[in-house]
C-alpha cells in the first residue's frame, strides 16, 4: 500500500524583496535549482519536498489582483504573458517531468505558494506521476477554404477552450465525412490516456477540435494516423492539423 503523500516542512528561503511570484507549474525534483531567465523575467526553481516548483518574480504592483483581472482584458498583454509561460514550461521540461500550472496563477508573495503547494502536495505529487511522460496534441479539422490554424498562444487559443467532456462531437455534414472522422477519432481515443473537446467560436471551414493526451511513446503512432486520414480525407475536401506535442496544458 502506498504511504501517502505528506508535505514537507517549508525551510527559510532567502526571496526578491518587494515581489509577488508567477506559479508555472511543479516538476520532477530534479529540476529543483534551476535558474534562467525569459524575456527579462528571472526564473527560479524551488525544492519542495519530491517537487520543483518554477516560479518567476515579479513586480508586487504590476500584477496586482485587480491588475491582472484587468490587464486580461488586454489581448498583447495577455499574449505576452502567455508566450512567456509556455516558453517557461518548455525550458521547464527539457529536464525532467512537468506539469504546467493554470495560467496567471500568481501569488502576492513567496510564501502564500508554499502555503499551497503544502494543502495540494498529495494532489500534486499524484498529477506528476499521471501526467509524467504524456504529451498534449490538438487536432483540427476543417472542410473548404480556410486560414491554418495558429497565430494566438496555445493556451489562448486552444487549452483555455477545452471542455471537460469526453465526448467529441461529430459536425452535420454528409456520411461519408462523418464516417471519415468517426474513424480518425476513434482510433485517436484508442491510443489516448484522455481525450476534451475544444469549445468556442468557430473559425472559417472548421468541422471541429480536440485534445488528446498521449503517451510519448506513441507521439508517432498518432502522427501517422492523422497522416493517413488526410490522404484519404483531401479527396473529400477535408484538412487536418495535428499541433504537438506540448506540455498538458488542457489536461490540468
Amino acid at each position: 500500500m502506498a504511504k501517502p503523500q505528506v508535505a514537507p516542512r517549508v525551510q527559510p528561503r532567502v526571496y526578491p524583496a518587494g515581489r509577488s511570484v508567477v506559479f508555472h507549474g511543479f516538476g520532477a525534483p530534479e529540476l529543483a535549482g534551476r535558474r534562467f531567465t525569459i524575456d527579462g523575467r528571472r526564473m527560479q526553481a524551488l525544492r519542495f519536498g519530491r517537487l520543483a516548483l518554477l516560479v518567476g518574480f515579479v513586480d508586487a504592483t504590476a500584477f496586482a489582483p485587480e491588475e491582472v483581472e484587468r490587464q486580461r482584458c488586454d489581448g498583447d498583454w495577455s499574449a505576452r504573458e502567455a508566450r512567456l509561460h509556455e516558453r517557461a514550461i518548455g525550458r521547464a521540461m527539457a529536464h525532467g517531468t512537468f506539469v504546467p500550472a493554470r495560467f496567471l496563477s500568481v501569488f502576492a508573495h513567496p510564501l502564500a505558494l508554499e502555503e499551497a503547494a503544502a494543502e495540494h502536495y498529495a494532489r500534486w505529487c499524484r498529477s506528476l506521476t499521471k501526467l509524467g511522460g504524456k504529451r498534449e496534441f490538438a487536432l483540427h479539422v476543417y472542410a473548404g477554404p480556410h486560414a491554418a490554424p495558429g497565430g494566438d498562444p496555445y493556451i489562448l487559443r486552444v487549452a483555455a477552450h477545452a471542455s471537460r467532456s469526453m465526448r467529441v462531437a461529430l459536425p452535420k455534414v454528409d456520411d461519408a465525412v462523418v464516417a471519415a472522422l468517426q474513424e480518425l477519432l476513434s482510433g485517436c481515443s484508442a491510443i489516448a490516456t484522455a481525450v476534451r473537446r475544444v469549445e468556442g467560436a468557430p473559425a472559417r471551414g472548421l468541422l471541429g477540435s480536440s485534445v488528446y493526451l498521449i503517451p510519448e511513446a506513441d507521439g508517432d503512432v498518432l502522427r501517422m494516423l492523422v497522416s493517413k486520414a488526410a490522404v484519404s480525407g483531401a479527396a473529400r475536401g477535408l484538412t487536418y492539423y495535428l499541433e504537438g506535442p506540448r506540455a498538458p496544458f488542457s489536461f490540468t
